[in-house]
């Protein structure tokens, strides 16, 4: 019997780190190749990472600000900025540099949320009474633990939605690493009865959430709600006391203070806060997410549409290309059954008398924490005009809910033998590897369509391909004495990514740049440098003196005007008169 019990440990144990790998690989293999091309919010990202690396400013002329204001009203979160500047430090400029933590901190995700089933859980976890996961004898725990992490690993690591995430260098990105190493710690702190680990664990998960704020705007409105939830939940299970609370308070607090002066200057519309070492910038223009008393009926008639698509088979709805692949929307659909089901036992083991009895304390709290969480953002969400990427939040809750529902599955498959004679019980086994077995092969289908040609032709119109590469040739065949005239054909914001590959010193920009609207939303440059974008006039263009950039559509008309030198790059190609 023992040696069963080891043997399937070991399994387990195996199985968590192949899922592990498997994981890692995918989320690091060709990154600077798939997606190709480069995203202009990637690019914004990235060159502010590089002017601060190399000059100590941004693209705004602000020194380390504690919220570069990118595009004018946001759009780059500081933590995301400040990352790519790490890599680009380690790595040098390059695609694959500034993709490098979404996918390493997508790897980490997946390890702590295999891990999330066995915090604390040695020294006093009783059996869950999932299915026949409760056992006199503990066995019944120990093997619930391990296949709720195998189940976590797997749904994480081959979920669409996180894989690909992890494969950009979008400002939300990385927002699942932080939420979870947040709750991970927090949980890690109540599964304690008392003692300086407690209070240091609390603190330290007080800090990781304050740091959210910084991963993603939404962050900002949904954790301090949850966050006053989870206190009292703690407080009323006896897992906090009111010295944890006021020294996690304050910990929050001093983190987020310099977010929140940000906030607070722009709010109140005073001047920037400008210092040697850093500096609080100011927004050249404002924009809200938050539906006007006139919308909001409308507003959040939308967002209940919204939500309960997106909880269930996933929204198509508004969605843009780089962020799904059509047919497979958010989490594989066939799921669905899988997250009401979890949602549901972890409501019953949170909140119901009933429910509780047997349920760890490590089990109870992070069921509470994912179901606090999932309140919060679908709270946050009926006032917002909703997205993606502004619902990023309940990405981990919504696999959470279907670990806990198959882990009840597949725990009654390696439950007492006797109890499987019911039909019932054999229904609910075949269920559950019924759904293992259509999770594999929906992410063999899934994993096709994103590395062979579909999700790159679904994806031209974001990453716009072979431009960087046009842009890097064009700068090279210019020198310093001739223009590079670039088309707006398929292309949103050329600018920045020319300014990216270009390596252009950000004072020259500020020095060059000529806006097309200076109070934009979002502003976009028309020129800087020896860069102009957009072909108005064609027939005025100086080809002695100019080096074009085409989309493959337009290049005909200007060979055919005697232009003999061309250079193909994805769907871009370089002009220019041989010297």
């Amino acid at each position: 019997m023992e040696e069963r019990r080891r043997q399937s440990g070991i399994a387990f144990a195996v199985g968590m780190i192949v899922l592990l790998l498997l994981g890692t690989v995918l989320r690091f293999v060709l990154l600077g190749k798939i997606p190709y091309g480069l995203n202009q919010d990637e690019a914004s990202i990235g060159y502010d990472a590089w002017t601060l690396l190399h000059y100590g400013i941004d693209r705004n002329g602000y020194r380390y600000p504690v919220y570069p204001i990118t595009w004018g009203s946001g759009g780059g979160s500081p933590l995301m900025i400040y990352l790519a500047v790490l890599s680009t430090a380690l790595f040098g400029r390059s695609i694959a540099s500034l993709r490098f933590f979404p996918a390493l901190l997508g790897a980490f995700t997946i390890a702590l949320f295999e891990y999330l089933p066995f915090i604390g859980g040695h020294a006093g976890d009783r059996a869950e009474k999932n299915g026949s996961l409760a056992d006199p004898d503990g066995d019944g725990v120990r093997r619930g633990k391990a296949i709720l992490g195998c189940c976590l690993g797997l749904l994480l690591a081959v979920n669409p939605w996180h894989f690909i995430l992890s494969r950009w260098a979008l400002d939300a990105n990385t927002l699942p690493f932080f939420e979870l190493a947040a709750i991970f710690l927090f949980v890690s702190a109540a599964v304690r009865d008392s003692g300086r680990g407690r209070r240091v664990r609390y603190l330290l998960s007080a800090a990781v959430f304050a740091i959210t704020p910084y991963a993603y705007g939404s962050a900002t409105v949904v954790v301090p709600i949850a966050l006053i939830v989870l206190a009292v939940c703690a407080i009323r299970m006896g897992r906090m006391n009111g010295r944890e609370l006021g020294e996690a308070v304050l910990v929050y607090l001093a983190v987020f203070f310099p977010l929140g002066l940000f906030f607070l200057i722009n709010k109140l519309g005073l001047s920037p806060i400008r210092t040697p070492w850093f500096s609080v910038p100011v927004f050249t223009s404002s924009r809200s997410v938050f539906s006007t008393a006139a919308t909001l009926p409308s507003m959040i008639k939308n967002s209940m549409r919204y939500l309960i698509t997106f909880l269930t088979i996933g929204s198509e709805d508004g969605e843009i290309a780089c962020n799904y692949i059509p047919g497979f929307a958010q989490c594989y659909r066939f799921t669905a059954p899988l997250t009401i089901g979890g949602a549901a036992l972890c409501f019953r083991g949170a909140f119901s008398s009933r429910g509780r009895e047997g349920m760890s304390i490590r089990c109870r709290i992070t069921d509470v924490c994912f179901l606090v969480l999932t309140g919060a953002t679908i709270l946050f969400t009926l006032f917002i005009e909703p997205d993606i990427n502004r619902v990023t939040l309940l990405l981990l809750p919504i696999l959470y809910f279907q670990g806990r529902a198959l882990a009840a599955l597949l725990g009654l498959f390696w439950g007492r033998k006797g109890e499987q004679t019911r039909m019932s019980l054999r229904f609910l086994q075949s269920a559950g590897i019924a759904f293992v077995v259509g999770i594999a092969l929906a992410a063999g289908l899934f994993f096709h369509d994103y590395f062979g040609s579909r999700y790159a032709s679904l994806t031209r119109e974001s990453f716009m391909p072979g431009y960087p590469e046009a842009v890097e040739e064009a700068v090279r065949l210019a020198g310093d004495d001739r223009q590079i005239l670039s088309t707006y054909t398929h292309l949103s914001a050329p600018f920045i990514i020319a300014l990216y590959v270009a390596e252009t010193p950000p004072d020259v920009f500020l020095s060059t740049a000529r806006w097309k609207d200076p109070g934009a939303e979002f502003r976009v440059a028309d020129r800087f440098a020896g860069f102009s974008f957009g072909l108005e006039d064609t027939g005025l263009i100086d080809l002695e003196k100019t080096v074009l950039i085409l989309h493959v559509s337009e290049a005909e008309h200007f060979a055919a005007a005697g232009l003999s030198r061309t250079e193909t790059f994805g769907d871009y190609v370089v002009v220019s008169i041989p010297r």
